[in-house]
């Protein structure tokens, strides 16, 4: 018996909080118990935050109430609370993404002070990082004010010229561009390219492996 969750309209009720106490994780829906009492409540994927893992049996949660376009009333805006919060925070795609950008600055310090790559690598990777979260935060703001873009290739080109990691990171501590498919894979490209030249570098074999591979 799976309701629709198209066309609820939130209540004007106060923030409420209460345990997923039912999940069917292959119909995509459940229910809620309340702390407040009253009867579990219906809820759909849908409405569950983005970016954060599908809910579970006794995950404690937030949520408004909506009526339905069937009348009756169902869980929206389902996000995790307490405990349940802090766990999906740091299992989360943008925390993990998040940190993983970070790390790529003392690797390539690390890197640098033991002469394997060069110096001037950490810093352009720094520089053009910083440079990257400006763009990224301006573009973020303008999309918010119908005000004048960042184009997409000018993000695309501060990734290849050794400021990925600021992108990375900026993508997810401002959510912006990072659920759009075509710029994604743009984007993985020149992490890829990066990486791969960075390989290079720590790797003086590989360019003698390349040329007898495809010359």
């Amino acid at each position: 018996m799976k309701q629709g969750s198209g066309g609820a309209r939130k209540s004007k009720g106060a923030l409420m909080r209460g345990k997923v106490v039912d999940w069917q994780d292959d119909r995509g829906f459940g229910f809620i118990e309340p702390e407040a009492g009253g009867g579990r409540t219906y809820f759909h994927v849908s409405a569950m935050s983005r970016g954060l893992r599908r809910p579970r049996v006794g995950d404690n949660v937030a949520f408004e109430q909506a009526r339905a376009a069937n009348g009756k009333i169902q869980a929206v805006s389902v996000r995790p609370a307490g405990g349940t919060a802090l766990r999906a925070l740091l299992s989360s795609k943008r925390m993990v993404l998040s940190i993983a950008a970070l790390m790529v600055f003392p690797a390539l310090w690390l890197l640098a002070s033991k002469a394997v790559v060069p110096v001037w690598l950490f810093w352009v990777s720094a520089a053009m990082s910083l440079v990257a979260l400006v763009l990224y935060g301006r573009d973020k703001w303008a999309s918010r004010r119908d005000r004048q873009r960042t184009p997409e290739a000018t993000l695309q080109l501060c990734a290849l010229l050794c400021g990925w990691p600021g992108a990375l990171l900026a993508q997810q501590l401002f959510r912006h561009k990072s659920n759009k498919r075509a710029f994604q894979f743009k984007f993985w490209l020149m992490v890829v390219l990066n990486v791969s030249a960075l390989s290079f570098m720590l790797y003086p074999d590989a360019m003698l492996w390349f040329r007898q591979v495809f010359y």
